[in-house]
């Protein structure tokens, strides 16, 4: 009555009056009065909707359902799973649907409603399969997406809720300063990759993949016990991580915290190496100590020493001491609260800046200037000259770069890596790159290398690799994108034994490929001590233009940089297993006999 008021009235009434007339068995409805009863049904519901509201036709649709359920129960036919849960999900106005039963039958409508479900996947062996177009398939995560690998590829997914199944996904605009590393939930570097690879990973397992967020994290029930937790995937293994305080995981008996977007190991304090006397021997050793800068620090706010407040400027803007900071000064005018540094009886500003949505910087700014004097330099934050950080513990008064913090306090390995890696984190907010510039470079990093430098040095063109040429101009465009690190970096080449014995200081060269150095000459050091063939040497550059940051986007160093192909270098020393160049500009570049020559060498991996 509730679903069909039309047919059921004209059937009530046919069966009253034929049961009058004497007939015990009432004969079926013809085809035509069936669907001219279907129209009337049809009528009355649009005609309930429009004065009722559609939520209430829906109701009085679930509660004719639920009815349906009762009445079959009276008359003792037993309900089935299915039913059954039907029914009950149906008295809160929700549709249920058993987990392997076909989402939408042939030939039967959909029905409107809240549709809740869990999408699982079992893990057996380290591998998760989902079933993609029949097949079983391979499932992975890659660059924070869900991804089948079928015979045509790698192919991102999604859950369809409605039918279901899984499906390509969309495409979609990539986020433009993203940090992911292909085959992982969250960013890592390498080095961090092989620490979280000596844990035990996670088997037997049902992963609930409904839930996998941005963050990357995971949940997993285990199949002995009712418990849940949390789990992310790195490389393809599947490993119980625990949130901690801070932005942190742990894995196993590793601890990590996210800092500049990136998942790093996490790193104790150094116990403090200053001694202060106590109360009861006052003297000068009690009182508080000056702050004292760094050489790297010094050495920059040195540079613009003659841009910054003078005392007398200082204090016309009402600069004083901040007796809770020492070392600190401060000014106030109205509620806006500013900070400055003082040195050598100099004042520069201070501020906290935003770099992106991870990553926040102390940063040391010079006084604004007037007219044309206000506008930044091309490329970089106005008025920035350094990014610092005051040592821990804040005791000691000690103020460095944001570089040399690095390398004291987080353990990189070289003030040049540091360097190198801050120039990365400062311009990767702004980084323009598409998803076929960056897929370029990714590709070439990891896995193409040698055949596209056996394409740019000999010419020569594998059949699986014929878009070579394609993927030269994506890298080249996607670096012009990057802004350059100017610097002193390092890589290991095996040099041709003859070039390397007729090479004299002074001498133009150039590489036809491209060059991938670092900042860590300990990792140019290691990759030399592995060479098939050639003489293998340490090459430092010293770079201007054309050495950009690349450890954000491939995750392999994060004092990684890439040189683009045909970049002009002058030797500059030559000794056993070493050879220094600097990068020459625009001016130099002659080509020919006479000119640069290519340099004959194979890029060696440590």
């Amino acid at each position: 009555m509730l679903r069909s008021p039309v047919t059921e009235l004209f059937s009530d009434a046919r069966n009253a009056w034929l049961r009058y007339e004497g007939v015990r068995c009432t004969p079926p409805l013809g085809s035509g009065m069936r669907a001219l009863l279907q129209v009337g049904d049809a009528i009355t519901t649009l005609a309930e909707g429009a004065v009722l509201g559609g939520r209430s036709v829906l109701g009085m649709q679930e509660a004719a359902v639920v009815l349906d359920a009762g009445a079959d129960v009276l008359e003792d036919r037993p309900l089935g799973r299915t039913e059954l849960t039907n029914a009950v999900m149906a008295l809160g106005g929700m549709h249920g649907l058993e987990p392997g039963a076909p989402a939408n039958p042939r030939g039967a409508p959909r029905r409107p409603g809240m549709v809740i479900r869990q999408t699982t996947a079992e893990l057996h062996d380290g591998r998760v399969q989902v079933r993609y177009e029949g097949a079983e398939r391979d499932l992975t995560i890659s660059e924070g997406r869900l991804q089948v690998l079928t015979d045509d590829g790698t192919i991102n997914v999604i859950f369809d809720t409605g039918d279901w199944q899984w499906k390509r996904a969309p495409a979609t605009r990539p986020v433009a300063a993203g940090v992911t590393r292909p085959g992982s939930s969250i960013p890592l570097f390498d080095h961090v990759a092989e620490q979280v690879h000596r844990q035990v990973p996670l088997d037997h397992a049902r992963l609930r993949l409904d839930l996998f967020g941005p963050d990357g994290i995971l949940y997993y029930n285990p199949p002995e016990a009712d418990l849940s937790g949390n789990a992310v995937c790195v490389d393809g293994r599947y490993y119980a991580a625990t949130l901690t305080d801070g932005l942190g995981l742990r894995i196993g008996a590793l601890e990590l915290v996210k800092r500049d977007g990136i998942y790093q190991v996490r790193e104790a304090a150094p116990t403090p190496v200053r001694t202060l006397r106590c109360r009861r021997a006052p003297g000068e050793a009690c009182a508080t100590s000056a702050p004292e800068f760094s050489a790297d620090l010094s050495s920059t706010l040195q540079t613009h020493h003659g841009q910054a407040l003078t005392q007398y400027q200082a204090r016309r803007r009402g600069v004083v001491p901040d007796v809770s900071r020492p070392g600190w000064y401060m000014s106030r005018k109205g509620n806006r609260l500013r900070h400055y540094l003082r040195f050598n009886d100099r004042y520069f500003r201070v501020r906290l800046r935003q770099v992106d949505e991870h990553t926040q910087r102390i940063s040391v700014y010079l006084p604004r200037g007037t007219g044309a004097g206000r506008l930044p330099p091309r490329g970089q934050p106005a008025h920035r000259i350094a990014d610092i950080r005051q040592a821990i513990p804040a005791q000691e008064h000690r103020f460095m770069t944001q570089a040399e913090f690095n390398v004291e306090y987080r353990g990189m390995p070289s003030l040049e890596a540091a360097q190198v890696y801050e120039s990365a984190v400062a311009q990767n907010d702004r980084l323009r790159l598409s998803q076929l510039q960056r897929a370029a470079i990714r590709s070439y990093l990891t896995w193409r290398r040698r055949s596209m430098d056996d394409f740019l040095q000999y010419g020569s063109l594998q059949p699986v690799f014929r878009d070579s040429g394609q993927a030269v101009a994506r890298i080249n465009r996607g670096l012009a994108r990057i802004p350059p690190h100017a610097g002193r970096v390092h890589t290991a080449l095996a040099v041709d034994a003859a070039q390397l014995a007729d090479l004299k200081v002074g001498q133009t060269i150039y590489s036809r490929s491209f060059l991938v150095a670092s900042g860590d000459r300990g990792r140019a050091v290691a990759a030399a001590g592995n060479s098939p063939r050639g003489v293998p040497t340490v090459v430092t550059l010293l770079a201007h233009h054309h050495a950009h940051p690349t450890g954000l986007l491939s995750l392999q160093d994060e004092a990684q940089v890439m040189i683009g192909n045909n970049v002009l270098f002058k030797v500059t020393a030559q000794a056993q297993g070493e050879l220094h160049l600097e990068e020459l500009g625009a001016a130099r570049q002659a080509m020919g006999p006479l000119g640069a020559q290519p340099l004959l060498a194979v890029p060696l991996r440590d």
